[in-house]
């Protein structure tokens, strides 16, 4: 997605939700310290993805999906989805993180590239970054040059964001965005209001000509 589109879209974001651009200043370049010169480059991140992924979210239905997923697949999980894969023996190529999820079951995938997201609220997280051997940053306002904007919002369209950016053809499984998996301690209503930009951010990319084919009807 081309930067300006990006921000037109991410300044709504940041109205709806009242974020401040200080704090999201702020983490992005944390991240970058932390990250230092260790992050793939956006070419090799590329590579990885190639022609066609299925991008895996973490919702109550996800364990009756699997099946969907073919063997060799390249894998793009959202945060604990990664988790379920790799306990079903599922290597996932790439995981797309802000830190929030099961930190200590994350670090245990060692064969996955990790993209970590930097944003406002996870700036105590960032540090955990340096668990993971193979990785990239990104954030959502201005990027850097070790960390990245492909675009999203919430872990699971950054998933598609990220693919959609290096022209794949995007399977979607494992979303629900009416009925979330909870998670204890979350805000609800935020999360429910997060999902319901993050379904808008991937119909916007399927506007746009992404090549996006949802494999259940949960996650349209």
């Amino acid at each position: 997605m081309k930067w300006k589109n990006w921000m037109k879209l991410y300044e709504e974001i940041e109205r709806d939700f009242k974020f401040r651009r200080e704090k999201e200043i702020e983490s992005r370049n944390t991240l970058s310290k932390i990250l230092g010169d260790k992050v793939l480059s956006i070419g090799d991140i590329g590579n990885l993805i190639g022609e066609e992924v299925y991008v895996v979210g973490f919702s109550p239905s996800l364990e009756n999906e699997i099946e969907l997923i073919p063997d060799r697949a390249t894998i793009i999980a959202a945060d604990d989805a990664a988790v379920i894969l790799n306990d079903l023996g599922i290597k996932p190529t790439i995981v797309m993180s802000d830190l929030d999820g099961d930190i200590d079951s994350l670090i245990r995938i060692k064969s996955s590239v990790f993209g970590i997201h930097a944003h406002g609220d996870n700036i105590p997280l960032l540090p955990y970054a340096e668990f993971f051997p193979k990785k990239f940053g990104t954030t959502q306002i201005e990027p850097l040059e070790n960390v990245y904007n492909f675009g999203g919002f919430t872990d699971g369209d950054r998933c598609v964001f990220l693919a959609a950016h290096f022209d794949a053809k995007i399977h979607i499984l494992g979303f629900d965005f009416e009925n979330p998996r909870i998670k204890e301690g979350k805000d609800m209503i935020r999360k429910r209001k997060k999902l319901r930009w993050a379904k808008y951010l991937i119909h916007y990319l399927e506007q746009s000509g992404a090549k996006i084919i949802w494999e259940n009807l949960n996650s349209k």
